[in-house]
This record gives structure tokens, C-alpha cells and sequence, in this order.
């Protein structure tokens, strides 16, 4: 008896799941607005050994200030730092209509663009400087991973936005 209750338990169970799963969406595109910022983090350290490698041979969004140039009174202090976005990673519903508001907290210049999934540009290149706002608009219509690019700083200083079919 309790193990045929268990069973009729897991089989509705199961249903449900398949009837919520295979439910098509009505989920309606909107309008969304992201503010992204353009930061640089930075960190020091004495007592650890350096990079083998000059983190900045790496991406031109990695910094290094070798021991010795980084504080000429403690020899054994270096300071690596990043350029990025934040937030890093965002989502939508296919269909969109994207509005980024884009603010330079730190680096002189940043030579930005928008890749769609396929790969093809949704938004061209476009500059933002330290203490400006630059926005953009595009509409995600496609499913998948639209990248924010920086050029300046590539090919570390990028940004997802995840767009999810509606």
C-alpha cells in the first residue's frame, strides 16, 4: 500500500513537471535598462612572490607595477589590476529592446562595441571616458550570449548579457 502511494506520488509528480516544462512561454518582450560602470580593481601585496609572467603582456585590461617601481620604500610590493564591467553579466527575454547607460569610473578611454550571438555587430564602436555616460539601445532578438566588448582593454575587459528565448 505505501509503496504504491510513493509510485502514484512520483508518476504525478513527474506529470507535472512535464506539463510545466513543456508549457509554451508568454512571456512579452519589454523595455530594460542596465547601468554599467567601467571600473578598474586594483591589489597589492608584499611578502608573495611576482608573476612569472607581466600580467599587461597578457591583456591590455591587466595592469602590473613591479617590485620596486610600486613603492621604492618596500622593495617586495607589487600591484597587479583589471579593467571590467559591472555588472559582468546580465539577461534578457528575446526581444528586448536593450538600453545600456555606460559611465567611465576609471581609464582615460574606452573604444567599446556589441556583438550579438551570431557574431554580427548590434551596436558599433563607441567611445566612454572617465566621467561621461554614454547610452546605447539595441533590440536582442536573438537567443544566446550578446558580448559588450571593450576594445581598448581586450581580451579580458568584456560583459555577457544572456538573452533568453520569450
Amino acid at each position: 500500500m505505501r509503496s504504491q502511494r510513493l509510485l502514484t506520488m512520483t508518476v504525478v509528480t513527474g506529470l507535472v513537471l512535464v506539463a510545466a516544462c513543456s508549457t509554451p512561454s508568454s512571456v512579452t518582450p519589454s523595455n530594460v535598462t542596465f547601468d554599467v560602470e567601467l571600473i578598474e580593481v586594483k591589489g597589492a601585496t608584499d611578502g608573495l612572490a611576482p608573476p612569472e609572467t607581466d600580467p599587461k603582456t597578457l591583456s591590455a585590461g591587466y595592469g602590473y607595477t613591479a617590485p620596486g617601481d610600486f613603492n621604492t620604500d618596500k622593495p617586495d610590493q607589487w600591484q597587479v589590476g583589471t579593467y571590467m564591467y559591472s555588472p559582468g553579466a546580465m539577461s534578457v527575454i528575446q526581444g528586448d529592446m536593450v538600453t545600456l547607460r555606460v559611465f567611465g569610473v576609471n581609464g582615460d578611454e574606452h573604444a567599446m562595441f556589441v556583438r550579438a550571438p551570431d557574431g554580427s555587430t548590434v551596436v558599433d564602436a563607441f567611445t566612454v571616458n572617465r566621467g561621461r555616460e554614454v547610452t546605447v539601445t539595441f533590440t536582442a532578438d536573438q537567443s544566446g550570449h550578446y558580448k559588450i566588448v571593450c576594445s581598448s582593454h581586450a581580451p579580458t575587459m568584456t560583459a555577457d548579457i544572456l538573452s533568453i528565448p520569450g
